[in-house]
């Protein structure tokens, strides 16, 4: 990870922490030398979401985090690296435009780009002219493996959420033809919208559940969204 900074020395490079990690992502940053860091939903109808809010701060090539981000203690889902050659205000009201996207069928959705297991894996299958208009003023994303585009992006106005459309490819490809995206993203959203569900059983089997759920879902394609399809799921278990 070190040798893309190295390789990019004309880039300022920024770390997107992911606060719903269960390790504590934004303590470990304080505890090797992180400060000023900024929440991405300050100034949204979300910034009294402390608790899972993104995080961005500036960091440079000897900065002590990325020691830590690359140790045996970081996970994998700890965030992202960024590297870009556009103002840090620009980047930062980029990735605020992204905390919502629209997906094919006219729903919008949050965007989880902070963890990337999803949000490099949505890079890594768009196209050229998908990944870059997705990182904006950002020539790089990384976290053990590289989002690239070489577009030169001029300055622009920020945009409101949700703005950005998943390319249908994307969404076939994350959805269909690998469903553990699809699964760890329902259990991310039943965690953090339906607490008292996901909480109802013991984590081995709220994951298996889900599982098994996401993929009759997936065979019945039902007339409601996979979250509704959930919801009504648990709910009827639990609360029978």
């Amino acid at each position: 990870m070190l040798s893309i900074i190295e390789d990019n020395p004309q880039l300022q490079w920024y770390v997107v922490l992911n606060t719903t990690s269960d390790t504590p992502v934004l303590q470990a940053f304080h505890e090797h030398g992180g400060h000023d860091v900024l929440g991405l939903w300050l100034g949204t109808p979300y910034e009294d979401w402390k608790a899972v809010m993104p995080r961005i701060a500036a960091v440079d090539a000897k900065h002590p985090f990325l020691a830590w981000m690359q140790s045996d203690e970081a996970p994998d889902d700890w965030g992202m690296l960024v590297g870009a050659a556009q103002p840090y205000a620009l980047v930062r009201e980029h990735l605020q435009g992204l905390t919502q996207v629209w997906m094919p069928n006219g729903d919008y959705v949050f965007f989880r780009f902070f963890d990337p297991r999803f949000g490099l894996k949505v890079a890594e299958l768009c196209d050229d002219s998908e990944r870059s208009q997705l990182m904006g003023p950002m020539a790089v994303w990384t976290n053990g493996h590289d989002a690239v585009h070489n577009t030169e992006v001029k300055e622009t106005s920020k945009q409101e959420f949700p703005w950005w459309s998943v390319p249908e490819s994307v969404v076939k490809a994350l959805t269909e033809d690998d469903l553990s995206m699809l699964i760890m993203n329902s259990l991310q959203w039943l965690k953090e919208e339906c607490a008292d569900l996901y909480f109802a059983y013991p984590e081995p089997i709220v994951k298996a559940k889900t599982t098994h759920l996401v993929q009759r879902f997936k065979k019945t394609n039902p007339d409601i969204s996979l979250n509704h399809y959930l919801y009504q799921a648990f709910h009827r278990e639990v609360y029978r």
